[in-house]
């Protein structure tokens, strides 16, 4: 461990952008780490000097919220798998508890990775993506569908292992570009703004329907037909651009334009019919505040583990025998169901489907299709909702560019090639502050658990995020260039 340096900076004139194991920290685009240790700013040689005389007990702190996180994981899939057991494709057996105990917990040590690594887009989106991984090693024993599943846990496993390690670990370290202006990021940001609005406009024209979260599939894809171009800028805009917007506009203090860019991203739900487009602006709110009031990686940990517990407690009513409606409220249904659950049963009826039928060899990929014989000639949303019957299933990447396009054994070969582009944005992002990085990218994180990598990189606009975060100075945040 190289010593730390007594810097010339002091205490008074200390802003910290993030905390790590609760130390405020600085982070200064040559590698180099301020903070505030025993009343005086220490400067550190690179971030592993800072982590080596950082306080034990946050890393402990951090542990246990995992260890709960996993605990209530799988305490949800319990209470999803009795009170959606009306649905094909859902089976819940009480004799096999014990087995799904002992299948979950290599996905469950895999969360260690996070607990080990630093803040990061790619821990983030790591830490959610091995939620869908044990969320799935919990229901393969329960599964009633015929395909090998010890070689689909197997698969997993190593799956998300391949993705986390590189996402989480590998250090990229790019060329400087020539960054934008503080000005010019001004500029964009307006630009930005009114584009957003325009689009939202133009495809209010084709959908635009007031409809209520019970209903909203009856009335899905049942508007004019939007042209590719936007659809694309409706993708792009929920995505990236007013969530880009809405940190940048927060980390400077400017809580209009972050409202208005909050109310343009809830403008979209009347149009997609989406309900990550409604509660976008709440959940962005969420973790702009979390965020600021804890350590970025246990801020990771919370962003899922606070809103499955308070999905949970929502379920505590019934639980003591009060109300009698067979089924479950609207918050458990939206979090625990929708968000957490349905990613994990995805991969279930993935590998069900494809242990029977013909891999896509990533023909399902709409810029590759036509090079390609593809032996699904309608998407594969659309191709297991009419075979299953349980609506359009997109699934992570875990499940199309793995399963569906390799097959279990090959999977964990296409995850690891995804784990390399994230930390490529993870070397895009890296003179940001970290808390930033991840609230502009608050959407993408919830859409590529349930959404395929190249469909979030392209028509949701995750590449076009990435390519923000690279342009965009530091100076922007205050961190000297």
């Amino acid at each position: 461990m190289e010593p730390a340096a007594i810097s010339s900076v002091s205490v008074a004139d200390f802003e910290p952008h993030g905390y790590f194991n609760g130390q405020a920290y600085r982070f200064e685009p040559d590698g180099a780490i301020y903070s505030v240790r025993e009343g005086r700013v220490v400067r550190f040689t690179d971030f592993d000097a800072f982590v080596a005389v950082a306080p034990p007990h946050w890393r402990l702190v951090l542990v246990m919220l995992l260890l709960l996180h996993g605990l209530a994981c799988c305490v949800s899939l319990v209470l999803v798998q009795h009170y959606y057991s009306y649905l094909p494709i859902i089976r819940f057996d009480p004799h096999t508890l014990v087995r799904a105990s002992v299948s979950v917990l290599p996905s469950l040590g895999l969360f260690l990775i996070v607990a080990f690594g630093r803040a990061s887009f790619g821990t983030a989106l790591s830490f959610y993506l091995l939620t869908v991984a044990a969320g799935f090693s919990w229901l393969v024993p329960f599964s009633s569908f015929d395909y090998d599943r010890d070689l689909a846990t197997l698969s997993i496993v190593l799956s998300a292992l391949a993705f986390a390690l590189p996402a989480v670990r590998l250090p990229v370290r790019l060329p400087q570009p020539p960054r934008l202006s503080d000005r010019a990021v001004g500029r964009l940001l307006a630009v930005l703004m009114l584009a957003s609005g325009l689009i939202l406009a133009v495809a209010s024209t084709y959908n635009y329907r007031i409809v209520a979260l019970a209903d909203i599939y009856e009335y899905r894809g049942t508007g004019a037909e939007m042209p590719k171009w936007l659809r694309y800028g409706c993708g792009i805009v929920v995505g990236a651009l007013l969530p880009y917007a809405f940190a940048m506009f927060a980390a400077r203090g400017r809580w209009v334009a972050a409202a208005i860019a909050a109310l343009l991203l809830m403008g979209f739900y009347p149009v997609s019919l989406m309900k990550l487009a409604l509660f976008a602006p709440p959940w962005l709110i969420f973790l702009f505040v979390l965020f600021r009031v804890t350590e970025e990686r246990i801020a990771i940990v919370l962003s899922l583990l606070l809103p499955l517990l308070v999905g949970l407690a929502t379920m505590v009513p019934r639980g003591l025998g009060f109300g009698d409606d067979p089924h479950v409220n609207l918050v458990f249904g939206v979090i625990n169901f929708r968000m957490l659950a349905v990613p994990a049963i995805s991969l279930d009826v993935y590998n069900d489907f494809f242990a029977h039928h013909p891999l896509t060899y990533f023909c399902q990929v709409s810029w590759l299709k036509p090079f390609l014989t593809c032996p699904y000639e309608i998407p594969l949303a659309e191709t297991l909702a009419r075979e299953y019957g349980f609506g359009s299933l997109n699934a992570s990447a875990f499940a199309t560019e793995g399963i569906a396009s390799l097959g279990p054994v090959l999977a964990p070969l296409s995850a690891l090639l995804c784990g390399m582009v994230i930390a490529l944005a993870n070397g895009m992002s890296r003179h940001w502050p970290q808390r930033y990085v991840i609230l502009s990218a608050g959407v993408a994180l919830q859409g590529f658990m349930s959404v395929p990598f190249t469909t979030m990189l392209l028509t949701n606009g995750a590449a076009v995020l990435f390519l923000l975060w690279y342009l965009t100075p530091a100076s922007y945040f205050g961190v000297e260039e």
